[in-house]
C-alpha cells in the first residue's frame, strides 16, 4: 500500500528543485518526530544538515506552515506546531466524516480486484510490521490502509483532505506507537474490507466512526495535562 501524497500547498516550487527536496526531506522529519512539537526551526543549521542554501530551506518552511505544519511567528522564525486537545477533536471529527464518505463511495465504486488487491496488501505489511516489532511501522501501515481504503472511493480531494489531516495528526499516533498502552485495533480492518466486500456501507460507517471515536476519545489523556506533547521518539537504531 501506498499513502497518498500530501498535496502541494500554494507556495510551491519547480518539481525537483532544491525547495522541493528541502520540503520533502523536511516534511520526513516532521512525520518521524525527529522534529518535536514546540521547537524552534533553525534555518542554518537545518540547511547544513540539509546541504542545502538557507533559501530553498526557506522556501520549503513556508510551504509546510502553510500546510500547517509548522508555524512562523513574524520576527521570531519557525516553530514546529503543538496541537492542542481542541484542535486534535476538531481533526478526528473531520476524519470520521472524511473517511465514512469514502468509505460509502468505495462501496457503491470500488472493484472487486482492487479490494482483493487492498486486503492482500494490508495483510502482508501488518506480518511484516508484526515480525519486526515496530509499532511505528504498525502505525504508518495503519495509515496507508485508511487513505487506500478511501482512495477505492475515487475521489481525489476527499483523499487529499483527509491525507492533511493524517499529516497533522502525526504526533498523536507516535503516541499510539510509542506509549505504554497502543491503540491501534487492527482487528477491525479486517471487519471494514468485510463490510466492504459486501458493499455494506451502514456497517462500515459504524465500523469507522467506533474505530476513530476510540482514537479521539484517547484524546484526553494525551493532550490534557499539558501543551508539551507526551511521546517517546522511536529509538534510532545504533
Amino acid at each position: 500500500m501506498r499513502a497518498a501524497k500530501a498535496p502541494p500547498s500554494k507556495i510551491e516550487p519547480a518539481r525537483g528543485s532544491a525547495g522541493d527536496t528541502a520540503y520533502e526531506a523536511l516534511r520526513g522529519m516532521l512525520l518521524i518526530f525527529e522534529l518535536r512539537p514546540g521547537e524552534r526551526l533553525n534555518e542554518v543549521q537545518l540547511a547544513e544538515r540539509l546541504g542545502l542554501s538557507r533559501t530553498p530551506v526557506r522556501e520549503a518552511l513556508n510551504r509546510l506552515a502553510a500546510e500547517r505544519l509548522v508555524l512562523a511567528r513574524g520576527g521570531h522564525g519557525f516553530y514546529v506546531r503543538d496541537l492542542d486537545l481542541k484542535e486534535a477533536m476538531d481533526l478526528y471529527e473531520l476524519r470520521t466524516a472524511l473517511e465514512v464518505t469514502g468509505f460509502r463511495q468505495a462501496c457503491e465504486r470500488a472493484k472487486a480486484s482492487d479490494i482483493t488487491t487492498l486486503r492482500r496488501s494490508w495483510r502482508a505489511a501488518l506480518r511484516q510490521s508484526s515480525q519486526m516489532s515496530d509499532r511505528a511501522a504498525m502505525v504508518g501501515e495503519d495509515v496507508r490502509f485508511h487513505e487506500a481504503l478511501c482512495a477505492l472511493g475515487g475521489n481525489m480531494e476527499l483523499l487529499r483532505m483527509l491525507g492533511e489531516v493524517n499529516a497533522r495528526t502525526t504526533f498523536i499516533r507516535w503516541a499510539y506507537a510509542t506509549g505504554p498502552r497502543p491503540e491501534l485495533n487492527f482487528d477491525e480492518h479486517d471487519a471494514l474490507l468485510e463490510a466492504l466486500v459486501a458493499r455494506d456501507a451502514t456497517s462500515g460507517a459504524e465500523i469507522l466512526a467506533r474505530h476513530i471515536g476510540r482514537r479521539a476519545e484517547a484524546l484526553t489523556s494525551l493532550l490534557a495535562p499539558s501543551r508539551a506533547f507526551p511521546i517517546i521518539p522511536r529509538r534510532r537504531n545504533p
